[in-house]
């Protein structure tokens, strides 16, 4: 049976009004059963030719009377108070209501179509963030009329970046990975993006290659000849590479040497290696690997003159392996919640604001920096399993345990994003901070010994000759 959609919108400003015309124009007009807004002079009145209900201190009576099934929040700086109030009250409806929002990097573009920019809504939303900001003359000055390869873009960043750079008239966006699963969303993403675009979009080109594959990426590469490569291909998940060492030395290290390497050759404009907090002082194989790409870029840079950024930055909100969807699937078992220890503490951001912070700086960068996104506080991941479960109208450790499992296998009880703060200096961008100095770097003898022995000697090595191989190179490796 085909669902009935009855639509709610929070919001009639111009996110809100956009949003409306986006809908209509997909064919869901009808569906849409009314506005909300806080702002008195829009209550009572048509917007689009659709009535502002009330406002949000109304929406329990407003979704019961209207038999709401889908609310959107087009409010993109809706901050954590507003949010809050918002989804108790739809919560206390009692029924099923999907819950949608424009995501707060939307507020930066006026021209775009808002619809397919809408993600599902999650109470990791309701983390306190810091407004952010993009340099967007830049930005749009960079990239209009360049081909842009991106690596691991099934992936939550990768594909984000892949969905941003849609806004910035670039001529042709290269989509590669390994995936054929998550490339064939992307596909579906991008098409829906661009079926609702006024003009015609870039060229899109999808290719399933892993980044070890030489031959093929020269290929690519040659066939293509993008200007821009943003490298976000890489494994990622801590505790399983603290048991597949080499697999991660030859995925990440040699596939990056190989995008160095090809950007090279073929006279790329920029490379940005997509980092990660992890990398500094790294506990685990995964964050040492990380280290060693980016000792890779800096080397790359400095002996072969390719122009390179590396863009650090800690856990995104939403991504696959995310703790939030985690909890929230615990707690509709009814618990308990599983937090590894009481003082665990992580850094979180938004996908888009991630993604768009990371083109931001690939179009400030002059070549050779190390930027480093502004994370703001972290957060104490028992503390964000406690206002979930709140949220969720339930009492911590009464309704719902909260049980503690342990650290597991390389992790840190907090992240740290540079090594000293005095190497930070600013970039004109409070959002984005970058490094003076990098006290670590590959010569020409250690780039040979490092590419070589992940080649040839890793793959025989115990997994404690595998860690000291790391250490040799990585000197701050603990494990």
């Amino acid at each position: 049976m085909k669902k009935m959609y009855r639509i709610l919108i929070v919001g009639a400003g111009e996110a809100g009004a956009a949003l409306l015309a986006d809908l209509r124009q997909k064919g869901l007009g009808s569906a849409v059963a009314s506005f909300i807004d806080d702002d008195p002079a829009k209550i009572g009145r048509e917007i689009g030719g659709l009535h502002v209900a009330g406002p949000v201190s109304e929406i329990k009576s407003v979704c019961n009377a209207l038999s709401i099934s889908d609310v959107i929040i087009a409010v993109p700086s809706a901050g954590t108070e507003f949010l809050t109030k918002l989804i108790t009250g739809i919560s206390s409806t009692g029924g099923r209501i999907n819950i949608h929002y424009v995501p707060a990097a939307e507020k930066f573009f006026d021209s775009v179509p808002i619809f397919p920019s809408m993600r599902e809504f999650s109470y990791s939303d309701l983390l306190d963030r810091d407004e952010f900001s993009i340099d967007l003359d830049i930005m749009e000055k960079f990239f209009s009329g360049r081909s842009v390869l991106v690596t691991g873009a099934g992936g939550s960043i990768g594909s984000e970046i892949c969905r941003q750079l849609l806004k910035f008239n670039v001529k042709k966006i290269i989509a590669t990975g390994r995936g054929e699963n998550s490339i064939y969303n992307l596909t579906r993403s991008m098409d829906e993006y661009l079926g609702l675009m006024n003009e015609k979009g870039p060229e899109l080109v999808y290719r399933i290659i892993d980044v070890r594959d030489a031959r093929l990426m020269e290929r690519l590469f040659s066939e293509e000849m993008p200007d821009i490569v943003f490298h976000a291909a890489a494994h990622k998940h801590v505790p399983l590479m603290e048991f597949n060492g080499i697999e991660a030395l030859q995925n990440n290290v040699l596939g990056t040497d190989n995008l160095l390497n090809l950007a090279s050759k073929f006279n790329v404009k920029k490379f940005v290696l997509v980092s990660t907090d992890k990398a500094v002082r790294p506990a685990n194989v995964m964050g040492a690997t990380k280290r060693m790409c980016e000792l890779l870029t800096g080397f790359y840079s400095r002996e072969r003159g390719l122009s390179t950024a590396i863009v650090r930055f800690g856990n995104v909100l939403g991504s696959r392996g995310s703790v939030i969807p985690l909890f929230i699937e615990q707690i509709a078992r009814g618990g308990p919640v599983t937090v590894t220890h009481p003082e665990v503490a992580r850094y979180f951001m938004s996908i888009p604001e991630a993604s768009l912070l990371v083109i931001n700086s690939a179009a400030i960068s002059g070549g050779g920096e190390i930027f480093v996104l502004n994370m703001g506080e972290q957060f104490r991941i028992a503390d964000i399993a406690r206002r979930l479960i709140e949220l969720n109208g339930y009492r911590p450790d009464t309704d719902i345990r909260i049980e503690f499992t342990g650290l597991r296998p390389g992790e840190k009880l907090y992240e740290e994003l540079f090594y000293d703060e005095s190497s930070m200096v600013s970039t004109g961008n409070n959002s984005i901070f970058m490094m003076n100095r990098d006290d670590e770097f590959l010569d020409g003898t250690e780039y040979s010994r490092l590419i070589n022995g992940i080649r040839d000697t890793v793959p025989y090595m115990s997994d404690a000759d595998v860690r000291g191989f790391i250490r040799s190179f990585v000197k701050s490796f603990s494990s």
